[in-house]
């Protein structure tokens, strides 16, 4: 008696190689006209995602290739009057017409599907992984957040000894011969060929696969080098990437072509000792912009989801050396300000630190703007007021500027719209990222009931950590000037306890100008004017 025609059947599947009635091994069209192009697969470079879905233009014929549908307009409203809208069922029209052996092997407890958009609010790790490599649709945003964010509901080994499982997916028992066909045409042959490509992202993408888990591609040169999975073209491209990654080919993460030729620096006077004021802001904005960069540069996305996870870490990860140099930028800007001891030569640095937090604004390296920024706004700077009353028109208008930029009202509304009409390259200020990812983590559970992972926690994560991959991508086109770049690095290592100097600045700040009484003010104010 054939299975009726429902879901709750399973696809046959082992963790071995798979066997038909009579024993012998059988994967559906290796090396047959379905098979990928080998050039299709072949990426030397960066990674791209949806080469999954461009490499299936070439399965003509092997079923159907769409995005999740989404239900008609205003049904929403009507499920609401009528009654609660399901969740735990995905409806589609597409799952609907399909024969039953063509389903997805998930049952509905399995997962959970927003009708709404069809996008995946929940699921377990196995139906995860078959959501992953669906042979009936493509979702390469989901690709993406799972990639992601795997780690943080699953170990690598789980990950890949479920895609194993999905390439031997064998077929439901007492299928028809045409049935048997359409099966390995149209499901068996598709999943085979996406979990070969999840295997390539992972191989290609550098941000999915940490130093500590190269061990995996000894398993996977393993798996792609059995029969009959080595028969696939995309199994040979596969071994060639891995083979490429095993010796420490690594990937080019920034774009560096068509950059042009990069201004011409403006160089300090030579034969003197460096001072800050001997650099023109511009300059000196730039070469702060390439440090900063750098170490922006070199944030993992694995660091921001533990950071969010495991909050403050004693470990001095990127992230941490990102943060500490912001520190210490705000901490040498007050240092400079109150090294000098005369009101006039204080108010000249704070409008040469006002021109550089300016510059940086222009450049788009909001992280240096900010650090110069709070440094001024530290109490022991911010109660110099006769510094500031120095401080002309033209130069509080530029640090109001820079001020509203990154104003805190309404969760940092003004500096999301600027960021949203940026183009890169840009250093971004990481605090805001930070703050939004632990507000993910903490406003959201990491399982649903059912003991089910919550996906869509993962993907708002992944959203946010794009985001940051995003600025990642193309470097600023700056020259170096290593004479400058010395100044500053010598200048920011003085700097370590934030609490130690905080103390000792606002000691300086009594010291370069003791508080005053309104009749002792009025005064001084009279006798600086030229009236007393």
């Amino acid at each position: 008696m054939r299975p009726s025609e429902d879901t709750s059947y399973r696809d046959t599947i082992v963790a071995g190689q798979p066997s038909t009635a009579n024993g012998s091994s059988t994967v559906y069209g290796q090396d047959s006209e379905t098979d990928l192009p080998e050039t299709d697969l072949d990426m030397d470079d960066d990674l791209n995602l949806d080469d999954d879905f461009d490499d299936m233009k070439s399965l003509d014929g092997l079923g159907p290739q769409t995005t999740p549908s989404k239900p008609p307009r205003g049904s929403s409203k009507l499920k609401k009057i009528l009654g609660e809208i399901p969740t735990f069922i995905e409806t589609t029209a597409i799952s609907e017409q399909q024969p039953w052996y063509l389903r997805p092997t998930y049952n509905a407890s399995e997962i959970i599907i927003d009708n709404a958009d069809g996008t995946v609010k929940g699921g377990t790790v196995p139906a995860l992984v078959e959501r992953l490599t669906a042979h009936e649709h493509g979702d390469p945003t989901y690709i993406r957040s799972f990639l992601m964010t795997f780690k943080s509901f699953t170990t690598l080994d789980e990950l890949f000894d479920l895609l194993v499982q999905r390439f031997w997916i064998q077929p439901p028992p007492k299928l028809t011969p045409e049935e048997r066909e359409d099966w390995g045409k149209n499901k068996q042959h598709i999943i085979q060929m996406r979990v070969l490509n999840t295997f390539k992202s992972m191989v290609v993408d550098e941000d999915v696969l940490e130093k500590e888990d190269m061990y995996i591609l000894d398993r996977m040169k393993q798996f792609v080098t059995t029969e009959p999975v080595k028969g696939f073209g995309a199994a040979r491209v596969l071994l060639a990437q891995i083979e490429r990654a095993r010796g420490g080919n690594d990937n080019m993460k920034m774009v560096t072509t068509g950059m042009g030729t990069p201004p011409q620096p403006i160089l300090p006077k030579a034969n003197k000792k460096l001072k800050l004021l001997d650099i023109d802001p511009i300059e000196m904005a730039r070469q702060l912009t390439l440090m900063e960069s750098e170490l922006y540069q070199r944030i993992r996305p694995m660091e921001c989801l533990q950071r969010a996870r495991e909050g403050k870490t004693d470990n001095v990860d990127n992230i941490t050396v990102v943060i500490q140099t912001s520190n210490k930028i705000a901490l040498w800007v007050a240092e400079l300000v109150l090294s000098k001891d005369d009101s006039r030569r204080r108010a000249q640095v704070v409008k040469h630190l006002i021109s550089i937090a300016d510059r940086c604004r222009s450049m788009n390296n909001f992280s240096s703007m900010i650090a110069i920024v709070s440094g001024l706004n530290t109490p022991p700077i911010r109660r110099l007021k006769r510094t500031w009353e120095q401080v002309n028109q033209r130069f509080m208008q530029q640090f109001a500027a820079c001020e509203m930029t990154i104003h805190s009202d309404k969760n940092f509304n003004k500096y999301r719209q600027i960021m949203a009409t940026v183009n890169p390259p840009c250093v971004p200020f990481i605090g805001v990222f930070l703050s939004t990812l632990q507000f993910i983590q903490d406003g959201n559970p990491d399982k649903l009931p059912g003991d089910l992972v919550n996906f869509r926690k993962r993907a708002k994560a992944s959203e946010v950590i794009q985001d940051i991959k995003r600025w990642q991508a193309q470097p600023f086109n700056f020259t170096r000037v290593t004479v400058i770049q010395n100044f500053i690095e010598e200048s920011l290592n003085q700097f370590s306890d934030a609490g130690q100097w905080s103390d000792h600045f606002w000691t300086l700040s009594l010291e370069r100008e003791p508080r005053e009484r309104e009749d002792e003010k009025m005064a001084r104010l009279l006798q600086e004017s030229g009236f007393l």
